[in-house]
């Protein structure tokens, strides 16, 4: 698959057509082909069996019309009469009675046109025949008669069904033999002798539509008597394939119904679908034979059909693949010239006529020339907080000095204010000495309790200058305060909250400082009871603190980098614009100013010997 990936997108192209066209075609033409092979084979047999049982019944048919010639005794007197008469010496009236035999056989083969000539012999060996038209054709049947009488008296239903016979005309007769028994005391009057057209079982074989078949039947000896083909059964190749139909023959024997049997021969050359049933009157083996070349044939044609719609769909897809893959190649190729030749000096944006006309490649050159801008807003914030941060480290630098001199000046006011006793100008010498170490040593960031320290610090003085007025809460859990934030983020806070919040009040000043962990952010709460902020001043504090350009070297209160908005400023340029500071107030109920900072991604736990030191 990485191999695959790695090649060229109008390779891609075409293989996937191969596999998405090509190779389902294959697939598609194969499973057509076998499903209409099987189809046309299922029809071929479907149809086979269907003539085959057709045959069987119509054999049927004929057999029982034939047989109910056997009951005219039964159902006329006077031939029940002649079956038992003897007419020694009455050749008078043995003339009467085959002359009214004749007469009834005219009327009973015109509604059995199937009957070809009928002869009966009465209990005392006279004859009554019809449509015997030679002498020589009365000897026959008189020589048949006496041998195959006694193999109709062994039969169970008393009657013999002889091999068929092949007539000089043309036709073909299956000759019958039936016992005549008497209906009152059941002993024998005669012999009935048919021959049975068997023209009508031919014409259903030849009216068939279905080619390379044989029709055969075997009879209760397992002999061929007939066969659609003679010279199939005359064949010396035919001989291996007619034992092994002869053996399924046989098998036939053990049906105990007229269902069909199936069987699949091969005589090394064709194969042969072979069918079988049992007649239920002669008991006789009907076989039908196919030959399965015409299948075979059928599935070759279809097949070659298929294959040929399969090579043009094919080369169809190529063709379509290889223009498809030339038209979506061609403008990314134009893309990639215009990517390569950009010049950064002319903003670095792609002519959105180089993808042409395509809605995917222009949403491209559209994202890209998105990308291009934020790179060029991210490069130039990111210089200009470099820039600030060098510009803060040289003031800061420059401040030294000053600082250095503060800090000394203000240890000396603490020697002097211990000389001479005045405990409330030392600690303001010591917090204030402590702040400026701090602003010196801790640039640019510090532990949160460190922040916390110069807070105190910080309500330390204030309290030394107004005793009472203030009062200050912290509630921060230990687990925060090892988290670093810029220093002097606080200080200008509470600063904030006593020169405006408090300007109006004497006593009951109250300042907290609590925190909150929210979605992964970190707020902390500067909330006073102070006299609040008015809505419009609010909300262009909100403003200036959500704006990211520089601070003036002199604002408008006239102090440097402090306030509000320098304190926001400062935090979006150290964590990012997700962090920095929003207010809420209500005029007269107090204000709270939130500090957004990012979760530590390590809480270490601090002892309680971490907290903030207690102050002077």
């Amino acid at each position: 698959m990485k191999k695959i990936k790695a090649l060229s997108f109008q390779t891609q192209i075409f293989l996937s057509s191969v596999l998405l066209i090509v190779l389902p075609s294959i697939l598609l033409s194969v499973w057509a082909s076998n499903k209409t092979s099987s189809r046309i084979s299922q029809e071929y047999h479907s149809a086979s069996s269907a003539m085959l049982s057709q045959m069987d019944l119509t054999l049927d048919t004929l057999l029982s019309d034939a047989g109910k010639i056997t009951t005219m005794p039964l159902l006329n007197n006077d031939i029940y009469k002649a079956m038992i008469t003897d007419y020694t010496d009455q050749y008078l009236v043995y003339a009467q009675d085959s002359t009214r035999f004749r007469d009834v056989f005219k009327l009973t083969n015109r509604l059995n046109s199937a009957l070809i000539t009928c002869v009966f012999e009465n209990r005392h060996g006279y004859f009554f025949e019809y449509n015997v038209n030679s002498y020589q054709q009365q000897q026959t049947i008189e020589e048949n008669i006496r041998n195959w009488a006694p193999a109709a008296r062994e039969s169970s239903n008393h009657t013999y069904f002889a091999p068929l016979q092949e007539r000089s005309n043309g036709k073909t007769l299956l000759p019958m033999i039936k016992i005549v028994y008497d209906g009152y005391n059941y002993s024998e009057i005669g012999v009935c002798y048919c021959e049975i057209d068997f023209r009508p079982i031919a014409d259903i074989f030849d009216s068939s539509q279905l080619t390379d078949h044989t029709f055969l039947i075997y009879n209760t000896e397992n002999e061929l008597i007939y066969s659609s083909s003679p010279s199939f059964a005359q064949d010396e190749s035919s001989s291996a394939l007619l034992a092994d139909i002869s053996a399924f023959s046989s098998s036939l024997e053990e049906m105990n119904d007229t269902s069909d049997a199936q069987l699949q021969l091969s005589d090394g050359q064709s194969d042969y679908a072979v069918s079988g049933c049992v007649n239920a009157t002669t008991k006789w083996r009907l076989i039908q034979l196919v030959n399965n070349d015409a299948i075979s044939l059928a599935y070759r044609e279809n097949l070659a059909a298929h294959f040929s719609a399969f090579l043009l769909c094919a080369l169809l897809g190529l063709l379509l693949s290889a223009i498809l893959s030339r038209t979506l190649t061609r403008p990314v190729s134009r893309l990639c010239a215009s990517i390569d030749s950009l010049n950064p000096e002319d903003g670095g944006l792609i002519d959105e006529k180089a993808c042409g006309s395509n809605q995917e490649l222009l949403r491209l050159v559209r994202s890209f020339n998105s990308l291009c801008r934020r790179l060029m807003r991210s490069l130039q914030q990111n210089y200009e907080t470099e820039l600030g941060k060098q510009q803060l480290k040289i003031q800061m630098l420059q401040f030294q000095i000053n600082h250095h001199f503060l800090y000394n000046t203000l240890n000396s006011i603490k020697s002097l204010a211990n000389l001479h006793n005045v405990p409330e100008i030392e600690t303001i010498a010591l917090c204030m000495s402590d702040l400026i170490r701090y602003n010196l040593e801790k640039f640019p960031v510090a532990p949160l309790k460190e922040e916390l320290c110069q807070v105190k610090r910080y309500m330390t003085i204030q309290n030394l200058r107004f005793p009472g007025k203030f009062t200050l809460d912290i509630q921060i859990p230990p687990e925060y305060l090892e988290i670093e934030t810029p220093v002097f983020v606080l200080q200008p806070l509470i600063e904030n909250c006593i020169e405006h919040g408090f300007s109006s009040m004497e006593t009951g000043c109250y300042i907290s400082i609590t925190c909150q962990m929210d979605d992964r952010v970190l707020h902390l709460f500067v909330a006073d009871n102070g006299q609040g902020i008015p809505p419009e001043k609010l909300a262009h504090l909100n403003e200036e603190c959500r704006c990211d350009e520089k601070i003036p070297a002199e604002s408008s209160s006239g102090h440097h980098s402090i306030g509000l908005k320098n304190v926001s400023q400062r935090l979006r340029s150290y964590f990012g614009s997700s962090c920095g500071l929003y207010l809420e107030s209500s005029p007269g109920e107090g204000t709270i100013i939130d500090v957004t900072l990012p979760s530590p991604v390590h809480i270490t736990s601090v002892n309680t010997e971490d907290s903030p030191p207690a102050l002077p």
